[in-house]
């Protein structure tokens, strides 16, 4: 037992030995801490050895009064802050942003080069009521009161050029408590200019652009086409849209490449380059059948206060998106490749054309000549099957049972693929046309409802906005009876049924086609009135040279 005390004993005083001298290599800092302190204690004895020494030699002094510590005058604050309100006014070649000193916000940003129906240029800050201070770059602090005044104060405003080609508005603002505000934005002709926020002291805060986007006239926001107000992000390389309608009413995001609030045709995000995280807040308006859903984006400020980055105001346009790196943002649905491809079709061919509209037609027309192999087959394929109808409706009539038993069902269908077989018919190849031009057909329904480059063409007459819909529904109505025409022309079987199915699908094309635009209505008239000449000269054809349908 008392060997083991003593080999404890031992044993912790190596330990404490081995730490003491290897914790200064461990902890270097710590040791100089103690090095200073140590050095601190050994002049203060020396200090006092000598006071001491002094005091013994001289006269005592006569007791003194108990200090009095002198109170700490804090340095006094110098307002900041201006005594009316004004405008700051940047005009560009594309743009015009007109600031407010009234909590230093943006108030109006609009775009010269596109147009609303009234003939004046987009604004891409929507209107507010004049009591309402919640315009682009407004802050959000956890404090209300706060919140309220530093979105109401009249800020200072200076203004400079600062790089080439570019303008610099600086906002600041100091209060009676020592809050001082200090906003700056850089402006050039590009859409994507800079912003800097700085409060001190430190407060929790954001930065916020909302809520939604621009101000739609009232048969745009009851336009299913037009879809307002959405919110944009995009985390770790993916890009997410969320809608206004839906959602949680705080999304909190921690590592977001940019924020923002899109239409269909415009954007306002917020690229944060010094910040901690970025949010989506939806907010709630109006009462009863008057409510809306809007939602603001927000990135928060880093710990010192400070948030500064990119904010782009401008243009869903392809090539302005690439440059600026928000090509993730032009989302042409399922079929986006081809809707891209399409948009760079139309934009070649518009160069020669000066028409969005006879764009689409002289691409219809290469499309259709691109798909008249398959169209060609598939109309012999038909033309066969009427020839051979009697023969089918034989083969029905032998197995009447067919519906009922499957054992029957099965010979006939064996019988009826012999027949195809030995007559030259591919049933599949009539499906195989509508089934290539269903993806064109939405690839140019999502080129028609997000290309701002389409938005705003003028074809011809009443057709002024090809990513509209036909305001009299001419089109709409030219295309159901084109598509009458076609279906009376194109070879059928005997198949009742079958006539009545394809007879009512033009009046069910033409219903859903009268809302969707004119652009697309547009394309699918003219395939139709293209189907409808090919048809024609086809039955021609193999009225003079019956012959020539059997070696088709």
């Amino acid at each position: 037992m008392e060997k083991r005390i003593f080999i404890a004993i031992g044993a912790s005083i190596a330990f404490l030995w081995l730490w003491a001298a290897i914790s200064p290599l461990l902890f270097p800092q710590v040791a100089r801490q103690r090095q200073e302190q140590e050095a601190a204690r050994r002049r203060a004895a020396a200090t006092a050895t000598e006071t001491a020494t002094a005091t013994d030699s001289a006269p005592a002094p006569p007791p003194l009064a108990a200090p009095v510590e002198a109170p700490v005058v804090a340095a006094p604050v110098t307002p900041v802050e201006a005594s009316e309100v004004s405008y700051a006014e940047v005009r560009t070649a594309n743009y015009i942003a007109r600031f407010s000193n009234r909590g230093a916000q943006l108030v109006s940003f609009a775009l010269l080069h596109y147009r609303e129906k009234d003939g004046t240029p987009v604004d891409l800050v929507r209107q507010r009521a004049a009591t309402r201070t919640d315009f682009p770059f407004a802050v959000e602090t956890r404090d209300a009161a706060l919140t309220a005044r530093l979105n109401s104060v009249l800020y200072t405003v200076t203004e400079f050029d600062s790089r080439q080609g570019t303008r610099t508005v600086e906002f600041r603002y100091t209060g009676q408590d020592g809050i001082s505000v200090t906003k700056t934005f850089r402006l050039g002709d590009s859409y994507l200019f800079e912003y800097q926020c700085s409060i001190t002291p430190p407060v929790p805060y954001r930065i916020i652009v909302g809520p939604g986007i621009r101000t739609v006239a009232a048969d745009q926001a009851d336009s299913q086409m037009i879809i307002t107000g959405n919110g944009v992000v995009r985390v770790d390389g993916e890009t997410d849209v969320i809608g206004r309608e839906s959602g949680d009413r705080l999304q909190i995001f921690e590592r977001a490449e940019f924020i923002g609030i899109e239409d269909n045709y415009f954007l306002t995000a917020l690229r944060p380059q010094r910040a901690s995280s970025s949010i989506l807040r939806r907010i709630q308006l109006g009462t009863g059948k008057d409510i809306r859903r809007d939602l603001y984006a927000g990135v928060t400020a880093a710990p010192d206060g400070v948030v500064n980055g990119g904010a782009f105001f401008g243009p869903k346009e392809t090539k302005v998106l690439d440059a600026h790196g928000f090509d993730s943002v032009l989302q042409f649905g399922w079929f986006g490749i081809i809707a891209r491809f399409l948009l760079k079709a139309l934009v070649l061919i518009n160069t020669t054309t000066g028409n969005y509209g006879w764009a689409i037609v002289v691409l219809t027309i290469i499309i259709k000549i691109i798909l008249y192999p398959l169209q060609h087959k598939s109309i012999v394929s038909m033309k066969k099957m009427q020839k051979v109808a009697p023969k089918m409706e034989a083969i029905k009539a032998k197995y009447k049972k067919a519906r009922t038993d499957p054992e029957q069902r099965q010979k006939m269908n064996v019988e009826m693929m012999n027949l195809y077989k030995q007559e030259g018919i591919n049933p599949m190849s009539g499906c195989v046309p509508i089934l290539l031009q269903m993806p064109i057909l939405w690839g140019f329904y999502g080129l028609l409802s997000q290309a701002i480059e389409l938005r705003g063409a003028y074809f011809m007459g009443w057709i002024k906005d090809l990513s509209d819909k036909d305001p009299y529904y001419i089109t709409p109505i030219l295309m159901t009876a084109t598509m009458f025409i076609q279906t009376y022309i194109t070879p059928m079987t005997g198949d009742p049924m079958q006539r009545r199915i394809f007879l009512a699908m033009p009046l069910v094309f033409g219903w859903i086609f009268k809302e969707f635009p004119s652009g697309l209505v547009l394309y699918w008239l003219v395939q139709n009135i293209l189907t409808i000449i090919q048809q024609m000269i086809m039955n021609k054809w193999w009225k003079d040279h019956p012959a020539e349908l059997q070696k088709a």
